[in-house]
């Protein structure tokens, strides 16, 4: 049996953490869970158009979006409870360690364990009151620790985090279920 519900239900949903400039050179990072990957190498975040990430992203065309995980937790909800349009230290406050990119005018929180360095793409008003922004990923900056001698990356080791808008919690990411593209499931069926 099935029951009829008012809520739209998607899962997972990345916490992606958006890294930008304002026009005074001042860092600003910002918690975007409405967010994927739309192609081999582009990322799309929604924006409400009141953003000053989004601002930041039109002026500057650049724009960092690092993965949060369960030991960033803490610093990631707080980037989304915080504007940096009413409070510019919000990313000081923190403590965290930012570096600019070498690729791109954007931020690096080292903190994060995996940066992707974006160029903005196109921007598309989607519904009232909110954009779609699509970048293009130039670069991928990864924690040394997680990188073998072959340029293989172990995301086993991180804990990345999800968005579960259903219940307002952040949930970890884990366990390998199966192989993806598995041409064995082809005999199967």
């Amino acid at each position: 049996m099935s029951k009829n519900i008012n809520k739209t239900i998607v899962q997972p949903l990345p916490v992606f953490m958006v890294g930008s400039y304002d026009e005074n050179g001042v860092v600003d990072v910002m918690n975007a869970a409405w967010a994927g990957q739309c192609g081999p190498e582009n990322v799309a975040i929604t924006f409400a158009l009141s953003r000053q990430t989004l601002k930041n992203i039109q002026n500057n065309k650049e724009f960092t979006v690092a993965y949060a995980t369960k030991d960033t937790l803490d610093v990631a909800d707080f980037f989304g409870l915080v504007s940096a349009s009413k409070d510019e230290d919000k990313v000081k406050r923190t403590g965290v360690t930012v570096k600019k990119s070498e690729n791109i005018n954007a931020p690096i929180v080292e903190e994060f364990p995996i940066t992707l360095e974006c160029e903005l793409m196109d921007i598309h008003e989607i519904v009232p009151d909110r954009c779609l922004v699509v970048g293009k990923v130039i670069n991928t900056v990864v924690s040394d620790d997680l990188v073998d001698d072959d340029g293989n990356v172990d995301t086993t080791a991180i804990e990345f985090i999800s968005y579960d808008g259903n219940t307002k919690t952040y949930r970890v990411l884990g366990d390998v279920v199966g192989k993806a593209f598995n041409a064995e499931v082809l005999k199967k069926f």
